[in-house]
């Protein structure tokens, strides 16, 4: 069976590089929506199983799962030499 890498953290650890609380929850379904700007969420629909794992699925605690990422283009100094201005803005 293959894994789904979505695991459930207690609300108070600090330590997200084992696999958590129960273990691979592999949901029936999991759907991941962003909103420009705005929030990121995870939807999962969790089998009812006989260790009970659905249980660690609740308010506090983190889930990790792997979800995509846009990447920014590279901007490089060469693409700025012959330009008359250059603005650089850091957060």
């Amino acid at each position: 069976m293959e894994k789904s890498g979505v695991y459930v953290y207690a609300h108070d650890t600090n330590d997200f590089s084992n696999t958590g609380l129960v273990g691979d929850l592999m949901p029936f379904q999991a759907v991941f929506k962003e909103e420009k700007n705005g929030i990121s969420q995870i939807t999962l629909r969790v089998p009812y199983d006989q260790y009970k794992r659905w249980q660690a699925c609740k308010v506090g605690n983190y889930i990790k799962a792997r979800v995509p990422v846009r990447v920014p283009p590279v901007v490089s100094e060469d693409q700025y030499a012959n330009s008359t201005e250059v603005y650089r803005y850091q957060e």
